[in-house]
């Protein structure tokens, strides 16, 4: 809940001098939607600085929240919100452009992710337990936000997988054992 707080004091330890809901109409997260949150708010604890001042990822956060009310659209909004997220830290993601080559990504094609460079071509139709394998056509409608074939939504999903873990480290996030124990799909 969006709230405007006033503080006095230095260091770790400061006072709560004031705090009142800064606006009074709030998504109502339900079903799926409400681990979904949870995994957001933990991406959030994880990847920002404390006391950091980001006020793109809070609208984004804020948007995302109300994206998650829709049911049908929970991993489409959970996916945008990592591409932006990465985006808005300075991690942003190279999806259009061989990284090797510098050529547009074709659709036609597969490619290997390497975090940190970008997709590179692949002559291979399947990739190994190391390799992220993703086609060029999951690629350029993920970077455009076209809709997801269901084969570019697991595709899209991996990528991100492997693009977090790697900015995320070894701890692995806790809103995952929602997902699993709950029967929920993140």
């Amino acid at each position: 809940r969006p709230l405007s707080v006033a503080w006095s004091g230095k260091g770790e330890l400061a006072t709560l001098t004031g705090a009142e809901p800064a606006s009074a109409k709030l998504p109502m997260l339900k079903g799926n939607s409400l681990p979904s949150a949870f995994y957001i708010n933990e991406l959030l604890m994880r990847l920002l600085h404390r006391f950091d001042v980001q006020h793109e990822i809070f609208e984004l956060y804020e948007t995302t929240l109300y994206r998650l009310t829709e049911q049908q659209q929970l991993e489409v909004s959970l996916r945008l919100f990592e591409k932006q997220l990465l985006q808005y830290l300075g991690f942003g993601l190279n999806l259009s452009v061989d990284a090797d080559s510098g050529e547009p990504v074709s659709a036609q094609r597969n490619y290997v992710y390497f975090v940190e460079h970008g997709p590179v071509y692949s002559p291979l139709q399947t990739g190994d337990v190391t390799q992220l394998l993703i086609s060029g056509a999951s690629l350029l409608a993920f970077d455009s936000n076209q809709p997801l074939s269901s084969v570019a939504k697991k595709e899209v999903k991996s990528l991100m997988r492997h693009v977090l873990a790697y900015y995320l480290g070894d701890k692995p996030l806790k809103s995952r054992e929602l997902f699993r124990h709950g029967g929920v799909k993140d």
